[in-house]
């Protein structure tokens, strides 16, 4: 399967002919016992048929939990996966999230939280070091 189209719109980059994701950093913790470590929590929302341009999260090891709606996910060259509320999906350091698409019904919304353990450096000043996009690294505009 070929992977979507991505454009650019203004200063960011889509999925062409969907809406972008939302991601809201709700915590971020620093444990004692992983030195070097960082725990952001997070939400990701998604309105009707967003989608996310294929990305890498700086290293980072990632579980989702969705909480709202339904979400395909399809890692590296792995195939396709579809998660209902309640359900998780692990996405390991040096992933490649190469789809992420709200496939819900009709006009139906989907959240999910998200738990990344990353290196502290990546995350120090802002967090944008733990979504990085294929097209702002060259690789898949």
């Amino acid at each position: 399967m070929s992977s979507p189209k991505v454009i650019k719109i203004g200063e960011s980059y889509h999925v062409e002919g969907r809406p972008r994701e939302t991601f809201q950093v709700l915590n971020i913790y620093h444990p004692p016992n992983i030195p070097g470590k960082a725990v952001v929590v997070g939400m990701v929302s998604m309105d009707s048929k967003a989608a996310t341009p294929a990305h890498t999260h700086g290293g980072a090891a990632v579980v989702a939990v969705v909480a709202d709606g339904t979400v395909l996910n399809q890692m590296n060259d792995e195939e396709p996966i579809i998660s209902r509320v309640g359900e998780t999906w692990y996405e390991g350091p040096g992933c490649h999230h190469v789809r992420s698409e709200n496939v819900g019904e009709g006009d139906e919304k989907a959240r999910f939280f998200t738990v990344l353990i990353v290196e502290e450096e990546v995350v120090a000043g802002d967090v944008g070091g733990i979504f990085v996009l294929d097209a702002e690294r060259g690789d898949g505009a």
